[in-house]
């Protein structure tokens, strides 16, 4: 909850200072009662002040302030307190000439004192102090405005790509379909086709006792089916990736490695990774391993990866000596990496407090 001090702002300043000054002068002609000229300027004082509170007021109406303050003067000489209002104008709007009229005025008007020169002080000094405030604010919520936006756009921009790899994994996965499709239907389909017809003709000469024949379509139809168990063997083969997608690819890394002992270990469930995300944690594992053995001599490495409900985090830990340009993270490797990361909303961090620890965070949803 914000104090009264978090809640004040220039705007609420600048307000209350005009109350402030309009409260005064009322008081004044209260106190005074010197006729219609008072309540006709305060009036008139009031509705600039309502005027520049709900729009934007070009500054040269201060003038217009002043030319009415002054000529009140004649029938109500408190009103030459009111021109503090048009200077605090003039210096909240940072245009200083446009209080040149009163400071004119108060340079020949014969009874000028200390106090009223201090009032206009006052009033110059507030109105470019809280200008400067109100600048500052104005400044610093278009720059939040302009961070608000980047953070929207990339916002949208990580949305659009998860939707495009989940597009491409489909469309791909959709082609890949119709080639296993189209194979098993031009290659082992066709075969079979041929055997069925080939074993029905052996039935005919079979029963027709036409045995030289009937051997003949019985051998075809025998190679047939072995063309078809052949066909059938390579494309599961095909079917079945080159490299291991899961962690079984994970798990292959780290067989690689052969610096030093590794301690893999997996915790939670692993088919709950999508496959785009695989892509990240390989050459994130593959990363730290490559770096581990150029720029340190570990007794040891540590891989564990943790499968939560909504993030999975990849960690890998050995206890050598780091570089220093490479403890702090400016490999161009490591720079490929964060990008990557956090263009599906995750992270990666190093701390190179006790060893060297390489921590790979990445939301499952």
């Amino acid at each position: 909850m914000l104090t009264k001090w978090e809640k004040w702002t220039s705007t609420s300043a600048i307000i209350y200072w005009r109350l402030f000054g309009l409260l005064l002068l009322c008081l004044l002609w209260l106190r005074d009662d010197n006729g219609t000229g008072g309540v006709i300027l305060l009036l008139f004082l009031v509705v600039m002040t309502l005027a520049r509170w709900r729009f934007h007021l070009p500054t040269w109406t201060v003038l217009i302030d002043q030319a009415a303050c002054m000529i009140t003067i004649i029938y109500w000489p408190f009103a030459a307190l009111a021109l503090a209002m048009p200077i605090f104008e003039s210096m909240l709007k940072r245009q200083f000439l446009y209080a040149l009229p009163t400071i004119l005025f108060a340079i020949s008007y014969p009874e000028t004192s200390l106090a009223l020169v201090a009032v206009y002080i006052q009033a110059g000094l507030s109105g470019a102090i809280l200008g400067r405030w109100a600048q500052e604010t104005e400044h610093f919520q278009r720059e939040s405005d302009l961070q608000r936006k980047d953070h929207y756009e990339l916002i949208n921009l990580k949305e659009e790509l998860l939707i495009a790899n989940a597009h491409g994994a489909q469309m791909a996965e959709q082609l890949e379909r119709n080639r296993i499709a189209q194979q098993l239907h031009d290659e082992v389909g066709h075969e079979l086709t041929a055997s069925i017809l080939a074993f029905q003709a052996f039935e005919q000469l079979w029963k027709e006792n036409d045995e030289e024949a009937a051997k003949e379509m019985f051998y075809e139809a025998q190679q047939r089916l072995s063309k078809s168990a052949v066909y059938l063997r390579e494309t599961v083969h095909n079917i079945k990736p080159v490299t291991e997608l899961g962690i079984e690819g994970l798990q292959e890394i780290s067989d690689r490695f052969t610096l030093c002992p590794v301690n893999f270990q997996v915790f939670g469930d692993t088919s709950n990774i999508p496959a785009h995300l695989w892509s990240i944690l390989y050459p994130c594992l593959k990363e730290a391993l490559t770096n581990t053995i150029r720029h340190a001599k570990p007794t040891m490495v540590k891989i564990t990866l943790d499968i939560s409900p909504h993030i999975l985090r990849l960690s890998v830990f050995n206890d050598g000596v780091m570089k220093e340009s490479y403890g702090h993270g400016h490999g161009t490797g490591l720079r490929n990496l964060r990008h990557r990361a956090k263009a599906v909303g995750g992270s990666i961090s190093t701390d190179t407090t006790n060893g060297f620890l390489f921590i790979c965070v990445l939301p499952l949803k």
